[in-house]
């Protein structure tokens, strides 16, 4: 059971989300361990583990991601770039979606 309660370093390097880097492998689990505790906190999952444990057992799994602070800024800027909704374009937006679901 102890052996899998482990994250070793092939872990670290095999995972091209921290690109082997320990530090980013230590941020991507301690993120994700926080994130599970608060919705425990907060009533919304019931824990059978340690969050640090599940964590881990995601890292493994490859289901982590590490966002770069940069990609995030990016990434806020295009949003902000798009244009807005004019009328005419909710108009085709609406006409779209009605197509799609055959109203």
């Amino acid at each position: 059971m102890a052996e899998e309660q482990r994250v070793y370093l092939d872990d670290i390097y095999a995972n091209e989300q921290c690109q082997g880097s320990v530090f980013r492998a230590v941020v991507m689990m301690s993120q994700e361990a926080r994130f599970i505790n608060k919705q425990a906190a907060q009533g919304y999952i019931q824990l059978t583990k340690k969050p640090t444990t599940i964590a881990m057992y995601k890292f493994k799994e490859g289901k982590l991601s590490f966002a770069d602070k940069k990609a995030a800024d990016q990434a806020a800027v295009e949003v902000a770039e798009e244009p807005e909704m004019t009328a005419a374009n909710a108009a085709q937006v609406s006409g779209a979606a009605d197509d799609a679901f055959g109203e």
